[in-house]
C-alpha cells in the first residue's frame, strides 16, 4: 500500500455536503504537526482573551444539521462525510459544552473527557433494518437474524419513524433513510402490517424533504433512498404520494446512475474510486451490480467498509462465509441492534477533536487530545486497514 493511500486513515472533519467525498489530507506527519501548531495558536489566543469562546451561531446550526446522518464510513478514505456516528458525536459535545461554564463544569468535563477515551454510539435502525433482512441459508423465507426483527418491531416511535433518539426526532433525509429500510425488512418476511403502514405514512407526510436539494444528505442518499423505493415499490408497497413525485425521484436516480456508470472509467481506464463508490451505495442498487466486484472491497474481518448494513446488503444478494461470520460476531456482541459501524475507525476520534477545536475548549482536554493524534500517527505508520 502506498502513503497516498494509507493518508486517507487521517480524514477531514465530517461535512454534511450531500454525497461529496471529503478533501484529500496531508501524509499524516505534516497533519499532526499542523494540527497540533493550530491547537497552540488557538489556545494562547483565548487564553489572551481569558475566556473560553463561545459557540458560534454557524457552527451550531452546523452541528445541529449533522445530527442523524448516515451510519456508515466512505469506501475511500473511511469516512462518509455526515456520517450518524460522528454526528451524533458532534452533537453530544456541542450540547455537552454549551454549559461548560456553569456549575456542573467539572462534571461535564468529565463525560466529554470518558467519550474520547471510548466513544460509544447509539443503536442504528438504518443498519439493524439491513440485517434483519440476511435470509437464513438455504432458507430464504426465514430471517437469519430474528432478534433483529423483533427490534424493529419493538422500537418504532409514535409517528410511524424509526429514529436513533429514544424521544422521536423531526424528520430529516437520515430518518426518512431508515424508516424505509424498517418497513423494507418487515414486508421481507411479512411482519408488522400496523408497523408498516404508519411507516409508509410517515415518509409520505415528509416526501417533500427528499426532493429538497437545500437539505443536508448524507453521501450516497441520491442511489440509495430511490432505489429502496424502486424495490418497494416493487414488493407491492404504496406510498401516499403524489405518481409525479415518485416517478421524479426514480427518473433523478436513473441518470445518477447512468452517470456513475459512464464514469467508472477515466482514460480508457477503471477508477477504483468509481467502482468503491458503488459498492458503498450498493443496498440502493440491488441486482444493478455486478456482487463480485463489490466483494472486491471486502476487509479482513469479513465486513465491507466495517459496515454492518452494507455487508448485509451483499449477503442478501451473494453468499459469503466470511460477511455472515462478521454479521454473527456483531449481533453476538450488541444484541438486536447492531451500530452504523464496527470497528470504529480513527475518525469519529478525530472527528471529536476538530469540534472541540473549533468550539474552543480544547485546552481542557490537552492530554486526551495528544493521546488521540498519537494513536492516529501510529495507525499511519502501520499500515493499519
Amino acid at each position: 500500500m502506498s502513503n497516498a493511500g494509507c493518508s486517507s486513515v487521517l480524514p477531514a472533519p465530517c461535512r454534511q455536503a450531500g454525497h461529496r467525498a471529503p478533501l484529500p489530507l496531508p501524509a499524516a506527519p505534516q497533519f499532526v504537526a499542523r494540527f497540533r501548531s493550530n491547537r497552540r495558536l488557538r489556545v494562547t489566543c483565548a487564553s489572551a482573551a481569558g475566556h473560553v469562546s463561545r459557540i458560534p451561531p454557524t457552527e451550531a446550526r452546523r452541528v445541529r444539521s449533522l445530527a442523524g446522518s448516515r451510519h456508515r464510513p466512505p469506501p475511500l478514505t473511511r469516512i462518509r462525510s455526515g456520517t450518524p456516528r460522528c454526528a451524533y458525536v458532534e452533537k453530544m459535545l456541542v450540547a455537552e459544552t454549551a454549559s461548560l461554564l456553569d456549575v456542573h463544569r467539572k462534571d461535564r468535563e468529565a463525560r466529554i473527557r470518558k467519550q474520547l477515551r471510548k466513544v460509544e454510539l447509539p443503536p442504528s435502525p438504518y443498519d439493524t433494518a439491513w440485517v434483519a433482512m440476511v435470509p437464513l441459508r438455504g432458507s430464504p423465507h426465514t430471517p437469519c437474524f430474528p432478534q433483529c426483527v423483533e427490534w424493529i418491531l419493538q422500537n418504532q416511535h409514535e409517528n410511524g419513524s424509526w429514529d436513533i433518539n429514544d424521544f422521536g426526532s423531526s424528520a430529516n433525509k437520515n430518518v426518512l433513510l431508515s424508516t424505509l429500510a424498517c418497513v423494507l425488512a418487515l414486508e421481507k418476511w411479512n411482519l408488522g402490517q400496523e408497523h408498516i403502514r404508519k411507516g409508509l405514512h410517515f415518509i409520505g407526510r415528509h416526501f417533500s424533504l427528499v426532493m429538497d436539494e437545500e437539505i443536508a444528505a448524507p453521501t450516497g442518499f441520491n442511489m440509495i433512498f430511490p432505489g429502496m423505493l424502486s424495490l418497494a415499490i416493487g414488493a407491492g408497497l404504496q406510498f401516499p404520494v403524489r405518481q409525479t413525485d415518485i416517478d421524479g425521484i426514480l427518473h433523478q436516480w436513473e441518470m445518477e446512475l447512468k452517470r456513475s456508470v459512464d464514469g467508472k472509467t477515466l482514460a480508457g481506464q477503471k477508477s477504483y474510486g468509481r467502482e468503491a463508490y458503488m459498492a458503498y451505495v450498493s443496498e440502493g442498487l440491488g441486482n444493478l451490480l455486478d456482487w463480485n466486484e463489490v466483494m472486491k472491497f471486502q476487509r479482513k474481518n469479513g465486513s465491507l467498509f466495517n459496515s454492518p448494513s452494507t455487508t448485509a446488503a451483499a449477503l442478501v444478494h451473494n453468499y459469503d462465509d466470511k460477511a455472515l461470520d462478521y454479521l454473527n460476531m456483531i449481533v453476538s456482541k450488541f444484541g438486536g441492534a447492531v451500530p452504523t459501524v464496527y470497528p470504529l475507525n480513527m475518525h469519529c476520534k478525530l472527528s471529536m477533536v476538530d469540534s472541540l477545536e473549533k468550539i474552543g475548549i480544547s485546552r481542557h482536554f490537552s492530554s486526551e487530545i495528544e493521546g488521540i493524534l498519537d494513536m492516529a500517527y501510529s495507525f499511519w505508520l502501520q499500515r493499519d486497514e
